[in-house]
């Protein structure tokens, strides 16, 4: 094997913690978005990232990719963690730029360490298993493979990408293909193949072997960045504006010969609005879950609930989600839930609501 001692024990981790998290409204505002909310437990969804990349690496090599305000927002809550591990974006331009500019910073700091890529709104349980999977993935990255996670999908969900592969490996196995979010005919089919996986956006790669995959693949993202390297801050807001905005899986994943998939043994899924919170909370016999201290439902079934009201009841309705906030209370239908965003969209547009987003 050609690896070498601290490139398998010391990676470097790269946190992607951009996003707006605009679907955990009224919690998840511009300043305070989802990834700096408690959600599932007594930690916020980033923090519980910072502590799964501390199962394999320390705190120096840690970095969390986001933009200047969300690091001042972040710096409040995580007042220990180091000041200038940040990986800043002018402006998101998802995540194949950012990886770039990451993997300029992490070579010109580190020579080539192995990289790992995390997202912040992940649940995963248990993290003794995610801890093996991701130090098995960091052994097949060693060997000059582009690693990725899979879970084992256990419904068929629309919302996430999914792999599907071929033949297993030494470590690992080859990766066949990739599909977007699948119909729900579609997603049907995918769960019930055996070789059909969920794609969680846990990458896990040697830094010289992602940048030269950016070079043969993606070439008008990574040269306008190495052009200008090492650059002040207008220089990279520069740039940025000159870069697609696109993800690592369109720009390489998709693209390059080198990917290997690790079979995960957690649970994982995605926190990506209040309806996740069903897949990720302990509900009562009726299905009824929340958030809070205590909660009573009667002849109440399938509802969600966040408040920090002493006691929250719910009388002979179903199928709702009621979030309250000091500002804001909302209340919305299970189905209606999916057009949160287009709310927000007429917030904007109306400068006496302008104040609730923020």
């Amino acid at each position: 094997m050609n690896s070498n001692s601290s490139n398998l024990n010391n990676p470097v981790v790269l946190i992607l913690a951009g996003g707006k998290g605009e679907r955990f409204w009224p919690r998840s505002r511009e300043s305070t978005p989802k990834q700096l909310q408690k959600v599932y437990s007594s930690k916020t969804l980033l923090r519980e990232t910072i502590d799964r990349a501390l199962s394999i690496t320390d705190i120096s090599r840690i970095y969390i990719g986001t933009n200047n305000e969300l690091k001042k927002s972040i710096l409040k809550i995580e007042k220990k963690f180091p000041k200038s591990n940040f990986i800043i974006e002018p402006e998101g331009k998802n995540t194949a730029p950012i990886i770039a500019l990451a993997s300029l910073i992490f070579q010109k700091k580190y020579g080539d360490p192995v990289q790992v890529v995390l997202s912040a709104d992940a649940y995963v349980n248990p993290m003794k298993e995610f801890t093996l999977n991701l130090k098995e993935a960091i052994y097949a990255a060693n060997e000059d493979n582009l690693v990725l996670l899979g879970v084992k999908p256990n419904r068929p969900e629309v919302g996430y990408g999914y792999i599907s592969i071929g033949k297993d490996l030494s470590l690992g196995s080859k990766v066949s293909s990739f599909h977007e979010k699948p119909d729900l005919k579609n997603a049907i089919k995918f769960l019930k193949k055996k070789n059909f996986f969920w794609n969680p956006g846990i990458f896990v790669w040697k830094t010289s072997v992602i940048l030269s995959e950016f070079e043969k693949y993606a070439s008008y993202i990574i040269n306008p960045l190495k052009k200008s390297y090492p650059f002040n801050a207008n220089e990279l807001q520069s740039v940025f504006n000159q870069l697609p905005t696109e993800a690592i899986d369109t720009a390489i994943m998709e693209k390059s010969s080198k990917i290997v998939m690790i079979k995960s043994t957690f649970q994982w899924d995605d926190v990506g609005s209040w309806i996740s919170l069903e897949r990720v909370l302990q509900g009562d016999q009726n299905n009824n879950y929340h958030i809070g201290n205590k909660s009573y439902h009667f002849k109440a079934t399938g509802n969600i609930s966040s408040s920090s009201k002493e006691m929250v009841v719910f009388l002979g309705v179903n199928d709702l989600i009621l979030v309250e906030e000091e500002d804001v209370i909302l209340l919305s239908s299970k189905k209606g839930i999916g057009d949160i965003k287009l709310l927000l969209s007429e917030f904007k547009k109306n400068k006496d609501l302008q104040k609730y987003l923020k």
